[in-house]
């Protein structure tokens, strides 16, 4: 009984919740789900919280490390044991012949290493802000994809409309020029004609539905869901609320402010000048505090226990330019990463102009496509009484229907590249 309204309960759940092949999906609702499943998206997290993860451990060495180790040895010689590896801090004992048993508690503190040890922990800190600002950044890419293939999917269904459109127009063109050459109004060229253009009519349809359903496939993919094509799309186009600048530069101020791509190169900058300044560290004293507590057992004689107490201090003498080439290393590197920040700058400058440029081109492509259409209706309008009256030959008024059509089709894709220009603008400023 209690299985039977468990069932009960998750099938009224199942039929309440809202499914994308019933309820209209909202650009909006798209772009969440996005963020919340895209697969590249999930990656660069990913990657962030390993950096994260880096950093915390690289911040531990900063810390007090205790560390114990535990020996039983049998030999016929004096040996040299150490810890286990990776054990920190390690340790050493020397075991005597025959059996031995030893255990030590070993604290050590790092308190002066020429300031490597913090500018490790900072460049991993750093390090790790960088790769929250790239996962920023790859937030801004999904939702620019998801955008551009959102309007892309309600562009093609408006092409389909078209497609119908010229299609019921034409099937009409094709009953009259029947009806007419029964009756010997029209030779039969003119009703071959007719057949022709609603074959090439039905064609056209039947791409444009198999283009807009690839669209919904494209744009669940960038959801990060199985692209099954099962998507409704509203009837009318809610146009989304872009908020843009008043002028290229007021974009391009805004660009170098809030990007997350620049933000991340910063960042990365700054990783590497303090790793040279650890490299440099390395060159100077390095010097811990070190405890230990000691046990040993050796065959035939008493247990002794005891401690040791030591200020440990290393000079780096000489290492064979390994050290000093280390720095240099780092010095290079800081070097090629100035270069990349500039060179994201430039990049960053470029998409926004570039989007500008095409906001202003896609606004009078529109201008021009509005008017285009008009002439084209007025034309198709007079090809069709032109051609009833006896006036016009038939051939006209399919010509005047094509051009109809691509009126038609211009107005779309010009509303549509208006919008992905003013999305693109959004995303290189990093605000959409």
């Amino acid at each position: 009984m209690r299985l039977h309204r468990v069932l009960e309960a998750v099938l009224v759940v199942a039929f309440c919740l809202p499914s994308w092949g019933q309820v209209p999906l909202s650009l909006q609702d798209a772009i969440a789900q996005a963020e919340r499943t895209n697969p590249r998206l999930q990656a660069v997290v990913a990657r962030r919280d390993t950096a994260s993860v880096r950093a915390r451990a690289t911040a531990g060495m900063l810390s007090p490390q205790v560390s114990v180790s535990g020996w039983l040895a049998q030999g016929t010689v004096t040996n040299m044991l150490s810890s286990a590896p990776g054990a920190m801090p390690d340790s050493m004992r020397m075991a005597e012949r025959d059996g031995f048993a030893s255990a030590q508690m070993k604290l050590a503190v790092p308190l002066f290493t020429g300031g490597r040890l913090q500018a490790m922990a900072a460049a991993a800190r750093r390090e790790s802000e960088a790769m929250s600002a790239e996962v920023q950044e790859m937030v801004l890419e999904v939702r620019l994809e998801v955008t551009e293939r959102y309007l892309q999917a309600l562009l093609k269904r408006q092409l389909v409309g078209v497609a119908e459109q010229r299609l019921q127009a034409q099937e009409e063109q094709t009953r009259i020029m029947t009806q007419l050459y029964e009756v010997g109004k029209v030779p039969l060229a003119y009703l071959l004609r007719s057949r022709a253009a609603e074959a090439e009519a039905k064609q056209e349809l039947t791409t444009a539905r198999n283009e807009f359903q690839k669209s919904l496939l494209d744009l669940q993919v960038s959801m990060g869901v199985s692209p099954t094509g099962e998507v409704t799309l509203p009837a009318d186009l809610q146009e989304p609320m872009f908020h843009l600048p008043g002028d290229v530069d007021e974009a391009i101020q805004r660009a170098l402010q809030h990007r997350a791509l620049l933000q991340a190169q910063q960042r990365l900058l700054q990783m590497r000048q303090l790793e040279r300044r650890a490299a440099q560290g390395a060159l100077l004293p390095q010097t811990y505090l070190t405890a230990s507590g000691d046990w040993t057992k050796v065959q035939g004689m008493s247990a002794q226990s005891g401690y040791t107490v030591a200020l440990v201090l290393s000079v780096p003498l000489w290492t064979g330019g390994q050290l000093e080439a280390q720095v240099r290393e780092a010095t290079s590197r800081e070097r090629e990463q100035q270069a990349s920040l500039r060179a994201a700058q430039l990049q960053v400058e470029n998409e926004v102009r570039r989007a500008w440029l095409d906001i202003q081109t896609a606004r009078s492509n529109l201008a021009t496509a509005e008017a285009a259409l008009q002439d084209a209706e007025e034309a198709y309008r007079v090809a069709v009484l032109r051609v009833n009256e006896g006036k016009a030959p038939f051939v006209e008024q399919i010509d005047a229907l094509a051009a109809l059509t691509d009126a038609r089709t211009r107005l779309f894709e010009a509303r549509t590249e208006l919008l992905l220009a003013q999305a693109r603008l959004l995303r290189a400023m990093g605000n959409l």
